[in-house]
Parts: C-alpha cells; structure tokens; sequence
C-alpha cells in the first residue's frame, strides 16, 4: 500500500498528530452518547466477566459472597448523575431463619443498609456527579450476612439482574478508555512496524514519534479501521466493549515488550528470511506452551487442593503481596503463614496480583482468598516469558561465536524451547524453574565475556530466585579472582542483592530474607525428594526418608556434600585449565548439584540444559547426552506427577515414592546415575590424558 509523497510527507509532520488526535477525542465522545440504560443480566455467561466473588448460576440467579462486587470500568459519563439497580432476594432455610442484612457500596461510599426479603425485590439508589470519577469506574459492593450450606459454603443473597441509568447531558468518555484506546493502537503500529518490507526486525530503533503517531507508516490506515470498528463495539455495548478493551491492551502491552525484547537479543545481520524463521520459531514454541498454561498446573504451588483454606502457594502469595506488601513475604500476617518463596519470585507474583486486582477483581486484595482460573493463568506467563528469552540468548551467543551457521543457532535455540522437561515443568506444571535458569544462564554468558559485574549481578539474582542456583557460584568466582575481577563481581552481586531486598530493608524486615535462606534445609530434610539422582537409585526408591540418618558415622546429607565437593573440585580444575569449556562445565556442575546432593526436586535439574545446549554446538560428539537428559528429566517429573495417579486410580501420596510405578521410577535413577557417571567420564578422561602427556614431557 503506497501513499501520494505529499501524503506521506504530511503524516510525517508534527501538525498530523495533533489532527489525529483531535478526530481520536471527538469520535471517542460521541461514542459514550448513546445508550443512557445498561443492563446486566447476572445469569448469562458473557456476565461473568463483571462479577468478582459470585458463585456460579443456579435457577437463573448468581449467589454472594459475605462480599462481592459488580466491578463496570471505564463506562465513562462521570461528570452525570446515574442511577443504579439490583433484583435481590435474601431467602434463608427454615421457617423462622435470620432476614440477610446487606449493605451496598458504590467505589467505596455506601449506598444503603436494608434487610433483603425472602421474594425477590428490586432496589434503586442515586448516584451523585463525580462519585465514578474521571474513567466512569462502577465497583458496586453487596456485604451481606451469609449462612452455611450442607457443603460448608458460605451463600449471602441471591442477584438476578443490575442496571444502570445515566442522567441527560452530555458524558466525558473515560480518560483511561481513550488512552487504552491510544496504547492499543500504538502497539499495533509497532508490531506492523517490526514486520514491515524493512524487516521484521527494524534497522532502527522506534522512535518516541512512531509509537504516538501510528500513521507514519502506512499500514496504520488499516488501524484506523480497526479503531473505528472498537468505537462502534463500544456503542453497541459499552460494558462489554470496556472491558475487552482494556483486557486486550494490557495484553498486547505485554506481548510487544516481550517480541520488542527478543527482537532486541537476537538482532543482528540476519536476513529477512532468517528474521522470519527465528520469528516463526519463537511464535510456535508460545503457542505450544499456552494451551498448556490454561490447565490448573501442579497441586499446591499453582493450583489448589479442591479445599477451602487449602489455596495453591502462588496464589495465595500474590494475594498477601497485594494485600499487605511485598515486605510481608516472610511474615505472619492475619493467619497467612510465612512464605518459603525467595525474594526474586514474589515480584512478579506480586505484580500479576495488583494487575489481576485492576482488570478482574478489585475485591481480590481485601476478600477472603479463592481460586480464580485467570490469575492461575497469569502466574504461569513468567515461566513462558524465561523460556522464551533463554532461547533468544542461546541463539545470540552461539550467532556471535564467527564458527556457528545461522541454522546451528537457530537449531540450537529449538532444541531448548521444545525440550518437553521444560515445557513440562513451566507450562503443564507452571512452576518457577525457568526463571533461575535464565539468571543462571545470564551470569554464565557475562563470565564467558569477562563482564564480571553483570556476571555478579545475575548471579545474585539467581541464587535470590532460587537456592540451588549457588552450584554454579564456585566457577564464575574463580574465575573472576584469576582474571581480576573478583571485585566488579562483589559489587555487582551486592548492588543486585540491595535492589531486590530493597523493599524488605525498607520496611526494617531484612532479617526475615536472611531467616528464609537459613532455614533451606529445613524444609524438605529427606534423601531425594522425588529426584531419581543417586540417593534414590541407590536407597532403591526410598527417597524420602530422613537425610539426617546414618550410614556408618556419616549422614546422608554430608556424603552427598563430600561428593559434591569433589565434582566441584574437578569443575574448578577444568575451567582453570580451559575457559572455553565454561558452558559444558557449568552444565555438569549444575547436573553434579541434583545428581549427588539430597533435599534435591525432580525438576532441580532443568538449569542444566541452557549451558549445555551451547556446550553441544560447540561440542557436537555430547548432543547425546541432551537428548538423553531431556527425556529421562521429564519421565522424572511424570512418574511423580499428581494428575498421572489420580487418573491410574492410585492415593494421591503415591507421587512420594509408594510401591506405585516403583520399578520404573528406580530405572530411570538408574539411567540418570550412569548418564551422569558417563559425563564426568566425557571431562575426566581428556584430563588425565593431558596430565599424562604433561608428565612425559616433564620427565623427557
């Protein structure tokens, strides 16, 4: 689509932006006018959207909660008076039972304080200009006294339908409406922009002009259509189109930052065709793990028990988080038990809590905690966003080593996405592995370059994120002291580990980060918690006994940290010798770290596979051992895999090492102990031929 060169060149002129978004506010006010009655229907699915701590449909009508709340954004006309409705009935067992009494609210300020009637009745109240503020915002709230069912849940009053009535006069649109609109628009603009004739990685940077003037290139005419088509949903039903609105921004906010991200990691001289390869591989290796991501995950970290009290870890973090501060991660709050979560993860826990708060359930930091289906699925697109960028790394270090063809990257990089461990354990399982792994990688990269300050930095990160990620801190510190930069890695390391326990120094609790990296060990104190290393191959499977007992003099715990040491005694050794074997090196001393410690997880392993997968390029004869790693990893994490026994029909606590799938759990220990005695071989036979050699040229 080519435009007249006078056309273009206007676009391109400051005076474009300001007439666009001139015809932008008009046709935004007019599409608030018309429609002055909304009605919301309490039993129809497209509802459910709107409704924060309702249950479910039952006889045409949506119980409550002791609160819940009808939460309308940016319905606009603030400036006017509304008026706002309910059918409620508060019908309660027996002949002679308590009338409910319920108090309404509107964003906070109350509305009325009635006794609801067993027959269904409906109510009207005013609401004042400006009581919705400047975005039109209605979170109507109905606290009601509630009673027991016979399956202990807790019902208030029974809602059919809500309405709303503007005032005349003439609505201002929503402030947050129009600049959602913009920011939708904008990120249009960039993604087309990214994939235009010029590449679809721009040569460029994108200018602050380009994002706020989407016509300066010519495919956003066909975002003006768009836009326009959004304006006339909006019309024709404000809730509904509100809501996608903002839902769909968000979004696309996220997804643009992280494309933008990517496209940044593995920019280079790449063609177009190249581009649109990496690209098609990033896309499928997304839309593999997505469907995955809408599951309800592992039980107890992600998903709940099916019990009341007995909410899933990640979520219920995110509520506390919310609800009192990140500060309070660690602490006893209102019968919210301390959190065994390191500093790292509460982050984005923390923010996916507040914007789930914002878009979903304004009640969802002061409501007794639930399970809601789409913060489940938020909490897992950490998970996806570290793959992802993990892969893009891998494939930027081995594009930058002059020896490694395009498609050997590019290889490479798929080799990591679609490992099914991987995939496994951060999208069917939604657990957090894959967020260390990247800060593992990260400070493995910046100690290959000899930045040894981001080195430190990422490493303090990682070891903030998860314990284990100190396997590695033997090699980048060695290597930082012999190359002087032991005091950049410091510095790095202290910076980093200020910033993130920034907010826990603040509010004078530091000491419960330090309590929580103390007390490690104490949380699963057994032999192999479900991790098929050496413990439960040669325990024969009985991984989860103490690790305090004894063999001889000697507990289980401090063989496998005399062992331990020596493995990192021969890491040291190597990469003293050899730099260049970094990436294999850290590989193996993170393999050596699940294999020989106990207290260690069936998915502890999986930081192994982005050093190795670069180890592999550049040594190409141990591609074996990846793929060998990959599938006895994820049959680790299957045969304990709690949605696998319950659709066997064996008790839940099989998954904990019972005579359930026993012989198949101790083979594959097997397979893993003799793969890894394997690899220390692969490292250990060239060293002892060159110290060999080195002897006979001494001795010659």
């Amino acid at each position: 689509m080519m435009l007249p060169k006078q056309t273009r060149e206007w676009l391109q002129s400051p005076i474009s932006l300001l007439v666009l978004l001139c015809i932008f506010i008009t046709l935004f006010t007019l599409a608030y006018q018309p429609r002055k009655r909304l009605d919301i229907d309490l039993a129809a699915q497209s509802s459910e959207k709107f409704l924060d701590h309702f249950y479910p449909v039952e006889n045409g009508a949506r119980w409550t909660e002791a609160r819940s709340g009808l939460w309308l954004p940016g319905l606009g006309g603030g400036n006017l008076s509304w008026r706002v409705g309910l059918s409620l009935s508060g019908p309660r067992p027996g002949r002679f039972g308590i009338p409910a009494h319920v108090i309404v609210r509107v964003n906070g300020a109350m509305l009325a304080e009635f006794d609801a009637r067993n027959q269904e009745q409906d109510h009207e109240w005013d609401i004042r200009p400006w009581q919705l503020g400047p975005n039109g915002d209605l979170l109507l709230e109905i606290d009601s006294s509630t009673f027991k069912s016979s399956d202990d849940r807790e019902f208030g009053v029974s809602i059919t339908h809500v309405w709303l009535t503007r005032s005349g006069g003439i609505a201002l649109p929503s402030v947050r409406g129009f600049l959602l609109t913009l920011a939708l628009v904008g990120c249009c603009a960039a993604l087309l922009r990214m994939s235009s004739t010029a590449g679809l990685i721009p040569a460029r940077a994108m200018g602050m002009a380009d994002f706020l003037n989407p016509l300066r290139n010519t495919w956003a005419w066909i975002l003006v259509a768009v836009w326009l088509l959004i304006i006339l949903a909006r019309s024709w039903n404000h809730p509904q189109a509100a809501w996608w609105l903002q839902t769909l921004t968000f979004g696309l906010l996220l997804i643009t930052a992280l494309i933008w991200l990517i496209a940044r990691v593995v920019s280079g001289s790449l063609t177009r065709d190249q581009v649109l390869r990496t690209l098609i591989l990033f896309i499928i290796a997304a839309l593999v793990r997505i469907p995955f991501d809408f599951g309800r995950g592992y039980e107890g970290d992600i998903a709940s028990y099916g019990k009341q009290g007995d909410i899933a870890t990640y979520i219920a973090l995110a509520w506390k988080t919310v609800s009192y501060g990140i500060h309070s991660a660690y602490l006893q709050v209102n019968g919210s038990p301390p959190s065994d979560n390191p500093p790292v993860l509460l982050y984005p826990f923390w923010f996916l809590g507040w914007l789930y708060e914002q878009l979903i359930s304004p009640l969802f930091g002061r409501t007794r905690l639930g399970d809601p289906d789409m913060l489940r699925f938020m909490l897992r697109l950490p998970g996806l966003a570290a793959d992802l960028v993990a892969g893009a790394l891998i494939f930027r270090v081995l594009r930058q080593r002059g020896s490694i063809s395009f498609n050997t990257a590019l290889l490479a990089a798929g080799a990591y996405l679609f490992n099914p461990a991987l995939i496994f354990d951060s999208a069917y399982w939604g657990q957090t592995a894959a967020i260390h792994s990247l800060f593992m990688l990260l400070s493995v990269i910046a100690t290959d370059r000899r930045c040894y300050d981001w080195a430190g930095a990422a490493l303090a990160a990682a070891i903030l994120t998860k314990p284990q990620a100190i396997a590695i801190a033997p090699l980048i510190l060695v290597l930082a002291v012999r190359e002087r930069g032991g005091l950049r890695l410091v510095a790095g390391a202290g910076i980093a580990t200020v910033l993130i326990t920034a907010p826990f120094i603040l509010a004078g609790s530091e000491a419960s980060v330090v309590q929580e990296y103390a007390q490690t060990m104490q949380y699963h104190p057994f032999v192999a918690p479900n991790a098929h290393n050496l413990w439960w191959f040669v325990t024969g499977g009985q991984g989860w006994q103490r690790d305090t007992n004894l063999i001889g003099l000697v507990s289980f715990r401090i063989a496998g940290l005399l062992i331990f040491s020596a493995a990192t005694l021969l890491s040291l050794i190597l990469v003293w010798r050899d730099r260049r074997s970094l990436f294999l090196v850290a590989a193996y001393q993170t393999l050596a770290f699940f294999m020989l410690n106990t207290q260690i997880h069936e998915n502890h392993l999986l930081a192994m596979f982005a050093p190795l997968v670069i180890a592999c390029v550049l040594d190409r004869q141990i591609w074996w051992f990846y793929g060998a790693f990959a599938l006895t990893s994820v049959a680790n994490m299957t045969l304990h895999d709690p949605k696998l026994f319950a659709w066997l029909g064996y008790p839940s606590n099989e998954i904990y090492g019972g005579p359930a799938l026993a012989a198949p759990r101790w083979f594959n220990a097997a397979v893993q102990t003799l793969l890894f005695v394997a690899f220390t071989a692969r490292l250990v036979i060239p060293l002892a031929a060159e110290l060999r050699l080195t002897r006979t040229r001494i001795q010659a």
